[in-house]
């Protein structure tokens, strides 16, 4: 069982519809409906979200409470904040990102990581061996402490659209999406989402939404 500290945008918001549109499309021009959900099949796995801390399992000596407990002391001690958002590409697929200062989220995503970090299981040597040979020195090393490479001085935001496609299906990609983005949702952090993974490769579920300071 796996948890994690996601942005999930609220159920009222324009983001939310984006996503929960996106998530339930069947048919893009110029994509075959098996291929498309080959595309989104991560996506809908994982949820509209975008990462704060990526999914990991507790330590032996944590339990979900301390987790909660941990999870909402962040967000009693952190601000809300609206964070503009525009359609890019990140190694390798399309995602929303942000398009401009971005240093109230990456601070909202280093206290994440380093406030829950004690609670974590260590990386077993598998996971190392999977991943550390395509990672760079930084990387591994961030790997190696926090359970994953892209945090801290390597973390982007993004709440992603699809998983790496040709070309040609990317721009399909686009040509569908762009009118759906005139313009661009914002997002609002505004709380802190903890999910669960319950068994492997299993989709994740919300369990607790946690307000920011200013939302509370």
């Amino acid at each position: 069982m796996r948890y994690a500290v996601y942005f999930c945008p609220t159920p009222d918001s324009a983001l939310h519809e984006l996503g929960r549109d996106w998530l339930a499309t069947t048919s893009v021009p110029g994509i075959g409906t098996d291929r498309l959900n080959v595309l989104l099949a991560d996506v809908r796995r994982y949820g509209w979200h975008a990462t704060l801390q990526a999914p990991f399992a507790l330590a032996t000596h944590a339990s979900y409470g301390d987790l909660h407990e941990h999870v909402t002391d962040i967000a009693a001690r952190m601000p809300a904040f609206e964070l503009p958002l525009q359609l890019d590409r990140l190694a390798g697929f399309l995602a929303l990102r942000p398009c401009g200062d971005t240093h109230q989220v990456d601070a909202l995503a280093a206290q994440c990581v380093r406030d829950l970090n004690a609670l974590r299981a260590p990386i077993n040597e598998a996971a190392w061996q999977r991943r550390a040979g395509a990672l760079d020195d930084m990387e591994r090393a961030l790997f190696r402490q926090y359970g994953y490479p892209y945090v801290l001085e390597r973390y982007r935001f993004h709440l992603t659209l699809s998983a790496p496609a040709t070309a040609a299906e990317e721009q399909a990609l686009r040509t569908y999406l762009l009118p759906k983005l005139d313009p661009v949702p914002r997002a609002y952090i505004n709380a802190l989402t903890l999910c669960r993974e319950p068994a492997p490769g299993a989709a994740f579920e919300q369990l607790a939404i946690l307000p920011l300071r200013a939302a509370a």
